[in-house]
């Protein structure tokens, strides 16, 4: 475990294994712990770096989703990585879309898992939307346990089996209680991704999920589209197949 200070405080990860180097960023309302049967299986092959995104788990930088590209920077170079393969989910996997037009030459690949697109029509809607004003609310007014019940019922949270839940007791609420932060459009951006990337999705992803990885996937200069069994967090609900489309990619065009 190390701990590397960005502004505002600091980013704690776990470093583990030898050989090319993976960043692993969770999603929403996890953290890093959410990788686990990912470290597990490729730190014997890769290094791997799992964090908790500020405002998340044990980093104590305050949340704001535009200051993670530049902690991102600040973390690999800490740590002495000129180029690392970046592993997103959901929240994360935004999060390394926007790192790597920031920084492309720090970006040897990209996996994206069922991540949302800042610009991407149509919204989310229905059973595939997010109610996070009413989320914020509740956690406003101190209702964070209420909050966490309402999120484990939502769908995107469905499938993902035991593991999920001491991440989401572990979830303060800080990014809800936060200013919101609007990050700017990328879709008309995303051609300029050179890095070779793999668009993940459970086969039980909901509708939206399942729309935007396809429009990343055929955005990008170089992707492939994978569907593997399970929901929207796959990786922890089937960590076999999970790995294996993993595993797949990082012996190819990402090796």
């Amino acid at each position: 475990m190390q701990e590397i200070a960005v502004p505002g405080g600091a980013i704690r990860l776990d470093r583990q294994g030898a050989g090319g180097p993976l960043l692993f960023l969770h999603g929403w309302a996890l953290d890093r712990r959410a990788w686990a049967p990912q470290v597990e299986a490729l730190s014997r092959g890769f290094e791997t770096i799992a964090l908790d995104r500020r405002g998340f788990g044990e980093s104590t930088a305050p949340p704001d989703l535009a200051a993670e590209s530049e902690d991102i920077r600040i973390v690999l170079d800490s740590l002495g990585v000129d180029r690392a393969v970046l592993v997103g989910m959901s929240q994360g996997g935004r999060i390394a879309l926007h790192f790597a037009l920031a920084h492309p030459d720090r970006v040897a690949g990209l996996v994206l898992q069922g991540p949302p697109l800042d610009g991407f029509r149509p919204d989310a809607h229905g059973a595939d939307a997010i109610p996070l004003g009413h989320y914020r609310a509740l956690a406003r007014a101190g209702r964070l346990d209420e909050m966490k019940a309402s999120w484990r019922r939502h769908p995107l949270m469905q499938d993902a089996g035991p593991r999920l839940e001491p991440l989401l007791a572990a979830y303060q609420g800080r990014d809800l209680i936060a200013p919101e932060v609007a990050m700017p459009p990328i879709v008309e951006a995303l051609g300029k991704i050179a890095a070779p990337a793999l668009v993940l999705t459970g086969e039980a992803d909901l509708p939206w999920r399942q729309l935007v990885a396809d429009a990343i996937a055929y955005a990008l200069a170089d992707a492939r589209r994978v569907r593997v069994a399970g929901g929207h967090l796959c990786n922890l609900s089937h960590n076999g197949p999970y790995n294996a489309a993993l595993m797949a990619f990082l012996s190819g065009p990402a090796a």
